[in-house]
């Protein structure tokens, strides 16, 4: 439903650097499916059998393992087509991020009993920290937060509908806080996943062209 138009998006309208993309995507989704393989063995989280094929991963639905390379290749076509247009530094952003990293550890600790709740925010955490450390730029870059703005359309539409049908049922391990049906911990989950993606695929198509060099 959104490979296949996104590959045709990419080959005729979108420059894309497909290698760069490939790696970021080898890169960061273990992270991301560790984290899943163990959220559906302790039940933070689990998939309706009404609505996935019966073919699994490690217990994982085939679906869900193949949701973590179509949406970054699909979502990161959103930052290829913003990174076209004039960017603009916003000097204040990446302290503020640090400020937010430190925080949701904090919060992390406190919401400890909501395990869905409480790994969402050591990732944001991480992600901010490390993006931080390594890409400090990306955090003040006008571009990335129009992309992440962006993103979070499709995001509404296709979490909407997993959520509502519901194809992803959550147990007692969120704040049970919904924007429609959406949880509140999904729209964090979104942001720190596509800021790692993000991050790693600018720091490879750098790599790339200073090898070309």
């Amino acid at each position: 439903m959104m490979f296949l138009p996104t590959l045709v998006l990419s080959l005729l309208y979108v420059r894309r650097d497909y290698v760069a993309l490939m790696k970021s995507i080898a890169l960061v989704s273990p992270i991301y499916l560790i984290w899943d393989y163990f959220a559906t063995l302790y039940h933070s989280w689990s998939f309706n059998e009404n609505y996935v094929l019966g073919v699994y991963v490690t217990d994982l639905p085939i679906e869900e393992v193949m949701f973590f390379f179509v949406t970054p290749f699909a979502t990161l076509m959103i930052y290829d087509f913003v990174t076209r247009f004039e960017d603009r530094e916003i000097r204040f952003v990446p302290k503020v991020a640090l400020s937010l990293s430190l925080t949701s550890l904090i919060l992390a600790l406190v919401t400890a009993r909501l395990s869905y709740t409480s790994i969402d925010l050591i990732y944001l955490s991480f992600s901010l920290l490390i993006t931080f450390v390594l890409d400090r730029r990306m955090l003040s870059s006008l571009n990335f937060w129009r992309f992440i703005g962006l993103s979070y359309v499709p995001f509404l539409v296709f979490d909407y509908l997993l959520t509502s049908l519901p194809i992803v049922e959550y147990g007692r391990s969120i704040t049970n806080v919904r924007v429609l049906t959406i949880p509140i911990e999904d729209f964090v989950y979104s942001f720190s996943m596509l800021t790692f993606y993000t991050l790693f695929y600018r720091r490879f198509k750098r790599r790339e062209r200073v090898e070309q060099r």
